[in-house]
């Protein structure tokens, strides 16, 4: 009977810690809950801009050193070859090979940002990457609507462009909408 008694103790005892244990996890804030229930998704969403970035990235090189990868586009609105254009008009052609070079090392700036912001602060679920971000469609619809107002002018050349501007445009609203609630958690996820 002794012995039932100290079992019985021993077991309230066991209860009893477990109970204060419950409590004071329930007083800790638990500031990895919402890690633990991060879709694969939402986790790596954050490669798609980046890899834009290192697209626009590889893609400036060229440009920022004055070598123009589709110089079929140019010579479709101007009406010439480039060397023509070089040798009818030299002082326009300096004009536009430096509006040219200047836009490559833009896009090389323009690269690093994406880069450097979607490889830490938004991979890390930081608001304001998120909304710095939307940067990169905006850019893209932009070229879009750039490009779509030239169609009369050069038909085929503008349309070629339109796929690959549609995919930057697709790629980087899917990086921006598939982690939207880890940037914006519902309320019920809060209060856990």
């Amino acid at each position: 009977m002794v012995y039932a008694a100290l079992l019985d103790l021993e077991l309230m005892l066991e209860l009893e810690k477990v109970r204060k244990m419950e409590k004071l996890n329930e007083s800790v804030p638990r500031a990895s809950a919402g890690v633990t229930s991060e879709k694969l998704y939402e986790k790596y969403a954050w490669i798609l801009l980046f890899a834009i970035g290192v697209i626009m990235l590889v893609g400036g090189v060229p440009h920022s050193l004055g070598i123009n990868t589709d110089p079929e586009t140019v010579e479709s609105f101007i009406g010439m070859t480039l060397n023509e254009f070089k040798n009818s008009n030299p002082g326009f052609f300096d004009l536009y090979t430096y509006y040219f070079r200047f836009g490559g090392w833009s896009d090389l700036g323009v690269a690093f940002f994406i880069m450097a912001i979607s490889l830490t602060a938004y991979r890390k679920g930081e608001k304001f990457a998120w909304y710095a971000l939307w940067f990169i469609p905006a850019f893209f619809m932009g070229c879009t609507a750039i490009t779509m107002s030239t169609v009369p002018t050069s038909v085929e050349s503008s349309l070629s462009l339109l796929l690959p501007i549609s995919m930057f445009v697709i790629l980087s609203l899917l990086g921006l909408l598939l982690p939207y609630r880890k940037f914006f958690p519902s309320k019920a996820v809060l209060k856990a």
